[in-house]
């Protein structure tokens, strides 16, 4: 549930360091328990968490992969999609299409365009 709460705000914006490890001590607690007064047992391993079900898992998805990933997908919806008004719109203001990464973000005050 952790990681399905911000879904839309991972697929615009790099998530800031601190705010993944928060979302990953939450997880951690949930799991382990936390506080000095109690411990739960470790049922499972931290990297096993990660796995997919199939796997023997439990399918959380790791917090910083998952918003590379739904960030990841701007670029090929952008490659796909290069006919289409929203896609012209970014090429003009963005200088011309040539891939993530070779565009300058530094100059650009897009807080978006920067995090992609």
């Amino acid at each position: 549930v952790l990681t399905s709460i911000p879904i839309y705000f991972f697929s615009f914006f790099r998530v800031p360091k601190s705010v993944v490890d928060k979302l990953v001590r939450i997880q951690h607690r949930f799991l382990w328990g936390g506080g000095p007064d109690q411990n739960k047992i470790a049922w499972i391993s931290w990297e096993t968490m990660f796995l997919p079900k199939e796997k023997g898992g439990l399918g959380i998805k790791d917090i910083n992969n998952f918003n590379m990933a739904l960030l990841g997908k701007w670029e090929s919806n952008l490659r796909q999609h290069k006919g289409e008004l929203w896609a012209k719109v970014l090429e003009s203001k963005y200088g011309g299409w040539r891939g993530l990464a070779e565009v300058d973000r530094v100059g650009h005050k897009s807080i978006w365009w920067r995090d992609l």
